[in-house]
């Protein structure tokens, strides 16, 4: 007698996995709604396409069923999914019968699932900051504290508040913080600035950056902050004390114990 899956594998235990119909499949288009992704407008992938014409879905979709609408809705997997119809809508041109597409079915609220589409994406690919951030305020809306943004999008509250910041930006700071020439963390200062002076200051980090090591850049962008930069040793914070004047001076002759009055 034949074994079953789980024995021939060595399997641990398994799941059911469903087919289905493209057009049986609900890839949400709304904004406003929890289980939303702006890559829904992305275009097509020629290559994708065809792959799946000629090999199907491999990987199975998420799905969840809204019980108060009964759709099956995509909860991760648009792109499959996308792809697939578009692969069907050739195949029923030629003639030929539709591919069906492979979904595990997921139990839980609508919250959950939005929670486990986030997850999913960012495990897979990480989203541009800009796109980060319009997410992330989206479910600030919803009433997501910083310390739950920061568990589904894997990173700490720190980089949650400065990627939010990026909306309070100009054009010009969240483009270069979208293409990777200034930090979140630059941007997120600039975000305090009037707009002419953040597109001022963003094109100087840009240009301080261009043709740079990533340690040059990092430097001379601390340097257009008017970022101090770290020391360590005692012959570090003389050179510094040399170069530097006012409430920091005080500070590094502090370190050094020389200030005003120290103790001898």
């Amino acid at each position: 007698m034949a074994k079953n899956s789980v024995e021939a594998y060595g399997a641990s235990g398994k799941t059911n996995v469903l087919s289905f119909e493209t057009d049986a499949l609900t890839i949400i288009a709304d904004p406003a709604h929890p289980l939303y992704d702006e890559r829904i407008q992305l275009p097509l992938d020629e290559a994708i396409t065809l792959n799946i014409m000629a090999l199907g879905v491999r990987e199975p979709i998420l799905v969840w069923k809204d019980p108060e609408t009964g759709k099956v809705l995509v909860v991760d997997g648009r792109q499959r999914v996308r792809h697939a119809i578009e692969a069907n809508r050739r195949l029923a041109e030629r003639g030929e019968p539709p591919i069906l597409v492979p979904g595990v079915a997921q139990r839980g609220t609508l919250e959950t699932m939005s929670d486990l589409m986030i997850a999913m994406n960012e495990a897979r690919r990480d989203d541009p900051p800009l796109t980060k951030a319009r997410k992330m305020a989206a479910f600030v809306g919803r009433g997501y504290s910083d310390s739950r943004l920061a568990t589904i999008f894997a990173c700490s509250q720190v980089t949650v508040r400065n990627t939010l910041a990026l909306l309070d930006s100009t054009k010009a700071v969240q483009d270069a913080a979208d293409t990777g020439q200034i930090t979140l963390t630059h941007a997120k200062a600039l975000a305090k600035l009037n707009p002419e002076e953040q597109r001022a200051k963003v094109a100087e980090l840009v240009a301080a950056g261009k043709d740079a090591t990533p340690h040059q850049r990092s430097r001379k962008q601390a340097a257009v902050m008017g970022e101090h930069p770290r020391v360590k040793s005692r012959k570090q914070i003389q050179a510094a004390l040399e170069a530097s004047q006012g409430d920091y001076a005080a500070a590094l002759r502090w370190v050094l114990g020389e200030e005003e009055g120290a103790a001898a």
